[in-house]
């Protein structure tokens, strides 16, 4: 008879992380010979929702796969990758969470408002975060939100931006608590071949809302979330996450592009948590710069490249109608059930038809799986790899945000202004930029602190490694049709 160990868990390969454990459903009596509770649900009952299995149908690098031949995973995998991260800095960072807990727990007297958690119940609601994170993306991921989402608003909050636009993170936290919240509320183990670190404690469970709160984005506040899940917030909106600790190295290796070593375990060897949020021992901050570093030469080489810039120029005309054309004119937030079947399959599906001459029409009207046979013929360019638009002229400044896009608009301006002025449908200007760290890191209390050697907590050398590092890297092209 199997021993429980190998009846509980399930392994998947995986080219980043080697193993990722997955729980299995156990039946009342291999539950008994475990020494675990009994159980409704696991992690595999997620994984097999169509949620989940709708990923499968996302890229994770978008138009980059046309310009990188071997970019062909998803959001899927990288999902699976996040868990497994998620669940690795719960394990190392539970001791020193219980610890900052029990203290407080102390300092306040018996009247705690919420009770320390559990290892299992730490590590599973981190793991099961990082596998829903990118739940709500829609097709080609990233551009979805910026040409399609941002027609609505994003759901109110009271410590959100009321200008704020729809992401995929606002439907990440819609499906949570709406199609997913049930099965999430019967969780009642976390991965380990110890029961006693498996299980939950008694009367623990994950309440969705948790989850919700720990995938949003910008992150919200919100002082009736228990403490230990705002301390593990930045996780998923620091300097570093979970998600970008997966992708940066997945992508890298994915596409073949040589982006540096990433030392995630030294990252999480050194980082605990304070009396006042996460921090990071001195000796840690050289693995950190060298993730910094690693991620900014992806946005150099693989999400900047000029090629994949011109992909997205063609994506941004043909965009919008394409999704008119499969889903309508309805805001997905209220459309969950229909949004479940929308994926790049399905899109790229109609796209094939479209660019054979197949369901073209001057005046389409939404939901009618028509385009207008100028937005076929950009499909036809993109599906081809025959982008509409080559680059002409590019300018680089690695400094800070706002004097490099200043300079860079200014020259490129001053060398080509003439031409985009005289022709602006024959010429586009685009600017990319990206900034490895969070908006305003030291201003942000409690972001990522620093354990000096002298058992002082300090923001300065944080500060000090940002100022050393091209953290920005702002990219300007002028770019011409065909034919220019």
């Amino acid at each position: 008879m199997p021993h429980p160990q190998f009846e509980a868990v399930n392994l998947i390969s995986d080219p980043v992380h080697g193993y990722i454990e997955l729980t299995k459903r156990l039946t009342p009596d291999q539950s008994a010979r475990a020494g675990l509770p009994d159980e409704d649900v696991a992690e595999e009952d997620l994984l097999d929702t169509q949620w989940l299995q709708r990923l499968r149908r996302i890229s994770q690098l978008q138009s980059a796969r046309w310009v990188f031949p071997s970019a062909e995973h998803s959001r899927f995998v990288h999902g699976l990758g996040v868990m497994h991260e998620a669940g690795l800095w719960g394990r190392a960072l539970y001791p020193t969470l219980r610890d900052v807990l029990h203290q407080g727990t102390l300092a306040e007297g018996e009247a705690s408002e919420h009770p320390i958690p559990s290892e299992a119940l730490v590590v599973e609601t981190l793991r099961v975060a990082g596998l829903l994170h990118d739940v709500g993306h829609g097709p080609f991921a990233h551009f979805f939100d910026e040409h399609v989402l941002s027609r609505w608003p994003a759901p109110p909050h009271p410590s959100r931006d009321p200008r704020k636009r729809l992401t995929h993170e606002d439907l990440s936290q819609a499906i949570i608590e709406r199609e997913l919240g049930t099965l999430i509320l019967g969780l009642r183990r976390a991965p380990s071949v110890d029961p006693e670190r498996a299980a939950f404690a008694a009367g623990e469970r994950i309440d969705p809302r948790w989850v919700s709160f720990l995938v949003s984005k910008p992150p919200l506040a919100d002082p009736g979330m228990p403490l230990w899940v705002r301390r593990l917030q930045p996780l998923f909106s620091g300097i570093f996450t979970v998600d970008n600790l997966d992708y940066v190295r997945r992508d890298a290796l994915i596409t073949g592009v040589a982006s540096g070593p990433i030392d995630a375990e030294r990252l999480r060897r050194y980082a605990f948590i304070s009396d006042r949020g996460l921090a990071l021992y001195e000796p840690g901050l050289g693995a950190l710069e060298m993730f910094l570093t690693a991620r900014l030469f992806m946005y150099n080489t693989v999400y900047f490249h000029r090629t994949v810039r011109a992909i997205d120029l063609d994506l941004a005309e043909a965009f919008g109608p394409a999704f008119e054309a499969v889903f309508g004119d309805r805001n997905p937030l209220e459309a969950l059930g229909d949004y479940a079947m929308l994926d790049e399959y399905a899109l790229l599906h109609q796209a094939a038809l479209w660019a054979r001459g197949e369901r073209l029409d001057e005046h389409p009207l939404p939901g009618s799986g028509c385009v207008t046979p100028r937005v076929a013929e950009l499909w036809k360019g993109i599906l081809l790899r025959r982008p509409t638009w080559h680059a002409v002229r590019e300018v680089r400044h690695d400094s800070r945000a706002e004097a490099a896009r200043e300079r860079v608009t200014e020259e490129l301006r001053r060398d080509l202004g003439p031409l985009l002025e005289a022709d602006p449908d024959g010429y586009r200007f685009d600017l990319a930029d990206a900034d490895a760290r969070p908006q305003n890191p030291l201003l942000d209390e409690g972001k990522l602190l620093v354990l000096l050697r002298d058992g002082s907590l300090d923001m300065a050398p944080l500060g000090e490694l940002l100022e050393r590092l091209p953290a920005v890297v702002t990219v300007g092209r002028v770019y011409a049709r065909s034919g220019q």
